[in-house]
């Protein structure tokens, strides 16, 4: 059952976030030398915030709330995947915090990828996070190195449930989790078409979990679990999951 999210902290500064969710120093000074390198980026827009405060708060805040989901924390020792990666949020702040982490920045604007390969480098991210350039469809067609392969697949403003959900799964091993963090809003609107694409996908509906630590109003992440094997029609041709839904 889904409560409501009601706004969290808001984080001024990286000593803000690292009191709050317990990064060490090292930690903290990775995702400062990222904030950093978001407002230096010269080379196209990665994000729309201007200022510092704006990127630790909306930015990472809302991406380290995800700490407090139980399906992410079981999973740490597990390949995770940052669908849609753009900035790399949450997927580098995640794998800043959480040193067991593995992580692939999946991304397919090749102005966004090279932003993604200097930000890993400047987390000190790079035994631990790599970025593939290329729409999910390819990574997770049959005989591709992504099919099958993550426990974990993080979403951050990527699409709605239904589309998202079909993009997601040829991704998860069974037993992985997609985790995608929406408003409660957006679920209560789309979740009823994401249950039934869930189901012919081959994932289960999950708990949605409000993210009380996120400084963004509403802020939840609904969980759906792959339980059984990957549908061999999927995935579909790309941009087909956006265009026409399988829950019709």
């Amino acid at each position: 059952m889904m409560e409501g999210a009601d706004r969290g902290g808001v984080y001024a500064t990286i000593a803000d976030l690292a009191a709050t969710f317990g990064l060490d120093e090292a930690q903290a000074a990775a995702l400062s030398r990222y904030a950093d390198l978001m407002l230096a980026w010269q080379r196209g827009n990665v994000t729309a915030l201007r200022t510092r405060e704006e990127i630790v708060s909306a930015l990472f805040g809302d991406a380290l709330a995800l700490l407090d989901v139980p399906q992410l924390q079981e999973r740490a020792g597990a390949g995770w995947v940052d669908l849609g990666a753009g900035a790399g949020v949450p997927g580098i702040p995640l794998a800043a915090a959480l040193p067991a982490v593995e992580v692939t920045l999946l991304e397919s604007t090749g102005k966004k990828c090279a932003f993604l390969d200097a930000a890993v480098e400047a987390a000190g991210l790079g035994e631990r996070a790599a970025v593939v350039c290329e729409r999910s469809e390819q990574h997770a067609a049959a005989g591709q190195p992504g099919r099958e392969a993550y426990g974990v697949v993080l979403a951050r403003a990527v699409a709605p449930l239904p589309a998202l959900i079909e993009l997601a799964a040829p991704l998860l091993a069974r037993g992985g989790v997609l985790l995608a963090s929406k408003t409660g809003r957006a679920v209560r609107d789309e979740g009823s078409r994401g249950a039934a694409v869930a189901a012919l996908c081959g994932l289960a509906v999950g708990p949605v979990v409000t993210l009380s630590r996120s400084s963004l109003d509403d802020a939840v992440c609904a969980v759906y679990e792959k339980v059984a094997s990957t549908p061999k029609r999927l995935p579909r041709r790309e941009g087909q999951a956006v265009r026409h839904s399988l829950a019709r």
